[in-house]
């Protein structure tokens, strides 16, 4: 009975007009994003002119000063961080020449740890693009991106040569934009969807009451199935938007590798001191990382899920299911403030850890100056959730006043 009862419940769910019109919503803005790729240029990208233009600059200055060297203590360290950063601009652009780009990864690599020693936004300042409008920590930005890369070129100095391509270096293949997404706001787009879908899932069946309270099915087991049909629907919604920009974006710039790296944000670092080397990262394959940040993202629609399912047997209202879901939805938007942490420990507010991408990057305790943002603390408040939404739901459907509808 149950069986048939899901299969009945799964029918009506992909039948509905909001559901068709979320699995559209879906599919723009998966379009959109692979649209949006083919402007996106990182800050420390592949640019064989900037490259030129620094090394030929760099390059005369150190020919001028070993023909006619100056007493200046500035020149003295001008010299002394130039002459190791040209060698490994000079490899770099060697291996570009060659199209070796297992070399280039490994220049590279040495010229942003060069670069994390010299460069301290007074006298050589970090790539243009840290300096943004109102960004108050671009010295911070900009040794979190030199020691991010630096690590990661490390780790792509030690792939085939045949794994490697600029699309690899810039993160511009399928499986990293995929990655990049996780970073933006790919996770709230998808529980927004599962909030959607699940909103009236439970209040719908008013239009037919007398039929859906002469169904042969215990109360508990209506909830589960209905849990049941609103997570296949949401499952199918998230894979189908992921496959979308994998695709979409793969067939510009290669669909790339589960086993390529990615940088992470080590949790032992102190998040409140400037980077000073690589060494405050380590890396982790991109598919094992989407493969986590997908795991959370189910276990964070399936919390929506039944607290919506809590919601609408206790207050039986569509818009109170949508403002307070909705108000816990945007809060990471609204309350959270740079480096708050450092001041007040907020690593307790449950809401922050919905932007899983950058909990599991390690991005989190950068922003907030914290190193105690981790999934696993993010695991364990969103089980302690679950725990108190399924006590909620076994008392109030064994009580004497409980009603579905």
């Amino acid at each position: 009975m149950n069986k048939a009862y899901f299969l009945f419940e799964l029918r009506q769910l992909f039948r509905s007009k909001k559901t068709i019109g979320l699995f559209c919503l879906l599919i723009v803005y998966a379009g959109v994003y692979c649209l949006q790729q083919r402007d996106y240029r990182p800050i420390e990208r592949v640019d064989q002119a900037e490259m030129t233009q620094r090394y030929q600059v760099r390059q005369a200055f150190l020919e001028e000063q070993a023909a006619q060297p100056s007493d200046h203590w500035s020149a003295a360290l001008a010299i002394a961080a130039f002459t190791p950063w040209n060698q490994a601009e000079k490899a770099r652009l060697d291996a570009l020449a060659e199209g070796d780009w297992q070399a280039y990864a490994e220049a590279t690599s040495q010229w942003y740890q060069v670069a994390l020693q010299y460069t301290d936004d007074q006298n050589i300042f970090y790539t243009p693009e840290y300096y943004t409008y109102k960004n108050y920590y671009a010295a911070y930005d900009g040794r979190f991106g030199y020691a991010s890369t630096a690590r990661l070129m490390e780790s792509y100095s030690q792939l085939p040569n045949t794994q490697l391509s600029q699309a690899v270096m810039e993160q511009k293949t399928g499986i990293q934009t995929v990655y990049r997404a996780m970073l933006d706001s790919l996770p709230i787009v998808l529980l927004s969807a599962t909030l959607f879908l699940a909103l009236d899932h439970l209040l719908k069946e008013r239009k037919h009451r007398t039929l859906f309270l002469a169904y042969p099915v215990a109360p508990e087991d209506i909830l589960w199935v209905k849990t049941a049909a609103v997570m296949f629907c949401s499952t199918c919604m998230t894979l189908m938007t992921i496959g979308l920009i994998w695709i979409g974006t793969g067939l510009q710039y290669g669909f790339g590798s589960g086993s390529l790296p990615v940088a992470i944000f080590s949790s032992a670092v102190d998040a409140r001191y400037p980077i000073t080397s690589m060494e405050a990262f380590t890396t982790q394959s991109v598919g094992l990382f989407l493969i986590q940040c997908i795991g959370t993202i189910f276990l964070i629609q399936l919390i929506y899920t039944r607290s919506i399912l809590l919601l609408s047997v206790l207050f039986r209202s569509e818009y109170m299911n949508l403002l307070l879901m909705g108000f816990c939805l945007i809060t990471p938007f609204i309350f959270q403030h740079r480096w708050f942490s450092v001041f007040l420990d907020r690593t307790n507010t449950i809401y922050l850890y919905q932007e899983v991408g950058k909990i599991l990057s390690g991005y989190s305790r950068f922003y907030f100056g914290s190193s105690s943002f981790t999934l696993s603390k993010g695991l364990l408040w969103f089980g302690v959730i679950w725990l108190l939404i399924e006590i909620g739901l076994f008392f109030k459907v064994k009580s004497k006043t409980f009603r579905f509808v």
